[in-house]
């Protein structure tokens, strides 16, 4: 048997569609007018990607390493060290460290520090 619907009910079922339709149209219409210059920029972006090549400062890094140290550089740079203790033995071997890269030396409560810019 059919149902009757108010005349309120009726009203919200269509204005409940017309928004509905209104949102599905919406999206429809969005994923198939994507701009031409949105697919350029991902095609230079893959581009771009691949032909990026990360030069890291293996010598710096190594040396860090034996000493027992944690290294830390960037792309500008910039060239840091350190060392949690403060032993004498430490502080001669990060000032060999400093001399080599030209970097400054300091220490404290963070342990022994090389840093600075090459």
């Amino acid at each position: 048997m059919a149902k009757t619907y108010t005349e309120l009910e009726a009203w919200g079922i269509f204005i409940g569609a017309l928004v509905i339709g209104i949102v599905l149209t919406s999206v429809f219409w969005a994923f198939i007018t994507v701009p031409e210059d949105a697919s350029e920029i991902e095609k230079e972006i893959d581009n771009a990607t691949e032909s990026i090549n990360i030069d890291e400062p293996s010598d710096f890094i190594t040396f860090c390493d034996k000493v027992s140290g944690a290294s830390s550089w960037d792309n500008m740079g910039f060239r840091q060290c350190v060392v949690e203790d403060t032993s004498e033995r430490n502080l001669v071997v990060m000032r060999l460290l400093c001399k080599k890269f030209n970097l400054t030396l300091s220490y404290g409560s963070f342990g022994v520090k090389c840093e600075g810019n090459i």
